[in-house]
């Protein structure tokens, strides 16, 4: 095919290539120039180029449409479809480009395709008669998409076979069967002409039904959009606690319809996110899916720069692809209460520049989100290149085989012993395999099993993973180049995708879990040795867990002697710029957080009576006033200030009621997350979708602002507890704050102030282990996402000594995944050291992260108000 410009390019499913073929047939036999992929691919051509090539020159698109594309949530047609499409909204509104053959009893109204094939009529061609019609309309069709004249544009001409049958309610009947083998042969020149007349002589009447077609179609979608995609999407968002594709989806087709609707508008930034890139150099392509999805098709967000371009608010994969330079892969962060459009600014670096099998990542300011180190971050990390995959067996063998144990020179660190120094010839003495030659412990006869060439050396020691480190001109990462990639806040999407199997190792990059840039087997395989001394002891940190290990392993800082040669210590390098390399306060030796709360003992009950004094306060009047008034249509607010009770201060209290309800109503008083601490401006909207349900219940949402949260933000920077009086300091305005949100609910008539409940989330969640111990109104509590933290406090306000006076019901709900608040070291231990009797208190544990699915939360919540406070009136 020659004038690839003027031809017609069929689109279809693998299982519809007898009919495709049909019809292919038949538009040649009119004299149709066509791009039928089975005869046109011929060796040498590079099928994807040249299929995008094609769909990027012809004059008429014909996709193929069928039961058997509607089965298919993946595959290459949908690929040319898309292409299509994007091409189509570079057209007039006047330019017939896409041409949809339905080939079976699908509806257009349940079809899975892009939105321009909605827009447009749709033909059936049941039998050989029909399809003989159809080539020739198609004919006069690409005639007229290449006449000139502004008199008969290509809308005009639109074939009337097309508009009377895409008309017709489709039939099992009218199904296409595999048609005979060729369709009757039609004088090419003599029909072109033959329909120009019609054209020329019909243009009237074409015109009023094209004017037709162009009002009905957005009229039909915008119904569909309105009753039936909007309660679709309103059911997902309320059933699901993230965004997905599919969700994204149907959101982005509702929006096309309904740009203005209040009900899509309010949802929109639940379901869509933007991404912004900028790669050096520019015309990079990215793509995207979502990441715990990771066999689904490929998805173009465009060309770099890429700017705000809408793609699902959810944890996705990222490629940036150029021709002659390393594919980037990223990992980006899904919702969270901050949430922030993605914006990257990437280096990409031409094939061959980089070591093998190493990526850069950019400079960052990390935040160490691993138990026990919080405290440390966050840190400025310089630019860095590190390995995609845990070093191997056969990457380490070439290291015994180059007499790696024998040169001193890659043996630079003293070896300790606890606290005393081995000489190197005995210390290379412990370091044999099974049989007692030089290498790993788990390898025999100085090499590792057969077929396991591909799997992370494991059973070495620090010294050994660092003198192949120096071997290679290399280092091994600090715990903070670490957590710079490691992406332990989305552990709910990596360990699933990980291996910690309990079996043995994987193949390095075997598994899809892969953290940012594209660094794999973080999570599980192979623990990870770090450069990172535990204080001035011999341990070093080793992170991420290994296959021997649970999951929680990823999410927990955890520390073995250098000598250490377990079967599942492995470890990979990083490299780092010589103009940038590790500062001191990297290459420090740090202290791990740890509590072990099966030992640690809480105070007892005389010293608790005198803790408690430090919450009395002097009832004084709360000089209640109403500052002003906040509603929508289903709630109202009122922002009321009254006396803190300490420091002359006021404490700002939003109440939220139902529009509509009978009083007196039964208050909820909250206590937020973190982000209290972060955001400095409270936005009452902020409940919608996340607490409104407590209104919708038929109570009163209750919402103090904290002190150091909000607008009464301070010098505090951390929710996280220590043994600073500062601290200890903001705990008992805290406790003292939310008593006097009681004290003033006990003067509301339209509230029930004997049936307070408290409802924590997150950092909430931990102070739920406190303040119920104290104020005893409280009747029932809730605690989403809560737990025990690793670092101390002082005594009097260490949550352990608080625990075991906290006796109302209570219900737990955690994350098997959670960062934050591990189940073993952290959630067990809370619900064990509670106050409240067996009979009282519920735990119940997702498979999700710091984060409950919302339709549980909702669903347990009010089972527990209901329950212990009684039926919302």
């Amino acid at each position: 095919m020659n004038a690839t410009s003027q031809a017609v390019f069929i689109s279809y499913a693998s299982q519809d290539a007898e009919a495709a073929g049909r019809i292919c047939g038949a538009l040649r036999a009119s004299g149709i120039e066509v791009w039928f992929d089975q005869s046109e691919l011929r060796g040498g051509d590079v099928w994807d180029r040249k299929i995008r090539q094609q769909i990027r020159d012809c004059t008429v698109f014909i996709p193929i449409i069928s039961e058997h594309t509607q089965q298919r949530a993946e595959g290459y047609f949908r690929l040319e479809w898309h292409l299509a499409d994007q091409r189509s909204h570079l057209m007039g509104r006047n330019r017939t480009f896409i041409v949809p053959v339905v080939l079976d009893a699908v509806a257009d109204k349940d079809a899975d395709v892009p939105d321009s094939f909605l827009a447009v009529q749709w033909t059936r061609v049941p039998d050989e008669a029909s399809l003989a019609a159809f080539a020739e309309r198609v004919a006069q069709l690409q005639l007229s998409n290449t006449i000139s004249s502004p008199q008969v544009s290509a809308a005009t001409a639109a074939p009337q076979h097309l508009i009377e049958s895409a008309s017709q309610s489709p039939t099992a009947g009218s199904a296409i069967k595999p048609l005979p083998a060729s369709a009757a042969p039609v004088k090419s020149r003599r029909l072109r002409a033959g329909w120009l007349r019609m054209i020329q002589l019909s243009i009237p009447a074409l015109l009023l039904v094209i004017a037709a077609l162009m009002l009905i179609p957005p009229w039909r979608e915008k119904e569909h959009a309105r009753n039936v995609l909007l309660p679709e999407i309103q059911d997902m968002t309320a059933r699901m606690f993230r965004s997905n594709r599919q969700i994204f989806d149907k959101a982005m087709k509702a929006e096309r319809y309904l740009p203005n609707d209040p009900t899509l508008t309010k949802l929109l930034p639940s379901i869509a996110n933007t991404v912004s890139i900028e790669t050096e150099p520019a015309g990079a392509e990215v793509f995207w899916k979502d990441y715990d999805t990771p066999t689904i098709d490929w998805r173009s967000a465009g060309i770099t720069p890429l700017k705000n371009v809408k793609v699902p608010r959810d944890y996705l994969r990222l490629e940036v692809r150029k021709s002659g330079y390393q594919t980037i892969e990223l990992a980006v962060p899904m919702f969270s209460l901050r949430i922030s459009p993605i914006k990257e600014h990437l280096q990409m670096d031409p094939l061959g520049k980089l070591p093998e099998n190493m990526v850069r990542v950019p400079r960052s300011t990390t935040d160490i989100q691993i138990v026990g180190l919080e405290k440390y971050g966050p840190r400025d990390v310089p630019e860095f290149l590190i390995d995609r995959f845990e070093v191997t067996n056969k990457e380490f063998k070439a290291f015994v085989d180059a007499g790696g144990y024998t040169n001193a020179a890659y043996w630079t660190v003293p070896i300790r012993d606890g606290s005393k120094v081995i000489p190197l010839n005995a210390a290379l003495a412990r370091f044999t395999d099974r049989t007692n030659r030089p290498g790993p412990a788990t390898w025999e006869a100085g090499s590792y099993p057969d077929g396991a060439e591909n799997q992370p050396v494991t059973g070495v020691s620090w010294y050994e993973a660092a003198a192949y480190a120096s071997f290679v001109h290399k280092q091994l990462p600090t715990v903070f180049h670490w957590a710079a990639v490691a992406d332990t806040s989305r552990s709910e999407f990596l360990l699933p995708l990980s291996n910690f199997s309990h079996k043995s190792p994987s193949a390095v990059g075997s598994l899809a879990g892969f953290s940012t840039f594209g660094v794999y087997d973080l999570a599980g395989n192979a623990r990870e040795w770090t450069f990172t001394q535990s204080g001035d002891s011999d341990q070093r940190f080793i992170l991420g867990g290994g296959w021997t290990d649970p999951s929680y392993a990823f999410n927990d800082s955890f520390t073995q002697p250098a000598l250490n040669r377990g079967e599942s210590n492995g470890f990979r390098c990083i490299k780092q710029f010589a103009e940038r390399s590790a500062s001191n306060a990297l290459r420090q030796s740090i202290s791990m957080d740890f509590r072990d709360y099966s030992k640690e003992k809480p105070v007892d009950d005389t010293t608790f009576a005198t803790f408690s004094r430090q919450f009395i306060y002097d009832k004084t009047p709360l000089g209640a006033t109403i500052e002003k008034t906040i509603e929508n249509e289903a709630w109202k607010a009122e922002l009321v200030s009254i006396d803190a009770g300490y420091n002359n201060e006021r404490l700002v209290i939003y109440v939220f009621r139902p529009k509509s309800y009978a009083a007196p109503l039964q208050p909820i008083v909250f206590f937020p997350g973190s982000n209290g601490i972060h955001e400095s401006t409270f936005d009452p909207t902020f409940i919608n979708g996340r607490l409104d349900f407590i209104i919708k219940s038929g109570r009163a949402l209750i919402y103090p602002v904290y002190k150091g949260t909000y607008e009464r933000q301070d010098d505090l920077k951390s929710e996280l507890q220590d043994t600073s009086v500062r601290y200890k300091d903001h705990v008992t305005m805290w406790v003292k704050e939310y008593s006097r949100a009681i004290d003033y609910l006990e003067t509301r008539k339209d509230m029930q102030a004997d049936k307070v409940a408290y409802l924590g989330w997150s950092w909430g969640g931990f102070m739920g282990g406190i303040i119920p111990a104290v104020e005893k109104r409280i009747r029932a509590v809730v605690l989403n996402v809560g737990g025990m933290e690793m670092e101390k406090a002082l005594p009097e306000a260490d949550q352990i000594n608080y625990l075991p006076r906290v006796t109302q019901p209570v219900l737990m709900l955690n994350g098997t995944y959670d960062m934050y608040f591990p189940v073993e070291s952290s959630q067990k231990p809370m619900f064990r050291l509670l106050g409240t009797s067996q009979g009282q208190k519920k735990m119940l544990v997702y498979p999700s992260g710091h984060l409950v699915p919302s339709t549980e939360f909702i669903k347990e919540t009010l089972a527990w108000f209901d329950a212990y406070l009684g039926p919302a009136r």
